[in-house]
């Protein structure tokens, strides 16, 4: 055996060595071990592995790779917003999503899927104001930087969309309707307080229109000036 070689196996033996003593149950390790442990990834502790795609419409010009990357961030906000677990997500091939949740039990799967599918393609519009509406409503024209929703008026622009939301909790309140909490990003925050702000001082005061895979959900009218980052969603009965 070459003095290289050497070198190399006594190093492996050592590394393994100092592995297996950090992860068995040894008492009284030194004090710059005791906090130490090493995470098994999900070919140790088990677990599950997910693949989701992006698809995107054809009228899409923007940067694909950059909307994929911004997909993942948004999927592992939504399954770990205290990014506290060990739990990788990632952009995988051509638009693919790959999350590998490592040790959860089938409850807790289904709790994942749940949270990655609570909101779907979600984007949240200001209403237009009653002198917009109006000419819109005489002439049947629609307004630059405008479209329309079934019977809604809308800006073209939402104001926030699902990737802007990084966690959400339905629950079936009790008059028999579902209501979806949810809790914004940074940007999020900002863009809904903008457009709530605005909304809020209108006069009549304006709505914001829930559209959820193309259809309208609700319309309600904004009641506060400011969310900070923090709204509902009510839908409707069953």
């Amino acid at each position: 055996m070459t003095s290289s070689l050497r070198i190399r196996f006594i190093a492996i033996v050592l590394l393994t060595a100092l592995a297996l003593y950090i992860v068995l149950p040894i008492p009284h390790k030194p004090d710059f071990l005791s906090g130490f442990r090493i995470h098994p990834g999900i070919d140790l502790a088990g677990g599950a592995e997910l693949r989701y795609k992006v698809l995107f419409g054809p009228e899409f010009a923007g940067d694909r790779i950059r909307a994929v990357q911004e997909a993942s961030d948004v999927v592992r906000r939504r399954i770990d917003p205290q990014n506290v677990k060990e739990h990788k997500v990632a952009a995988s091939g051509d638009g693919g999503i790959l999350v590998q949740l490592a040790g959860i039990d089938a409850d807790e799967l289904r709790d994942v899927k749940r949270r990655v599918a609570t909101i779907g393609n979600l984007r949240l519009h200001a209403a237009a104001p009653p002198d917009v509406q109006e000419l819109y409503a005489r002439n049947g024209v629609v307004p630059a930087d405008y479209k329309v929703f079934e019977k809604f008026l809308v800006e073209k622009e939402p104001v926030i969309e699902g990737r802007h939301i990084v966690h959400a909790e339905p629950m079936r309140g009790d008059d028999g309707r579902w209501v979806t909490s949810f809790e914004l990003d940074g940007e999020g925050a900002k863009r809904f307080d903008d457009a709530a702000e605005r909304l809020y001082h209108q006069v009549p005061r304006g709505r914001i229109v829930i559209v959820l895979d193309d259809k309208v959900r609700s319309a309600p009218v904004v009641k506060s000036p400011a969310f900070h980052g923090r709204g509902q969603i009510t839908g409707s009965r069953d």
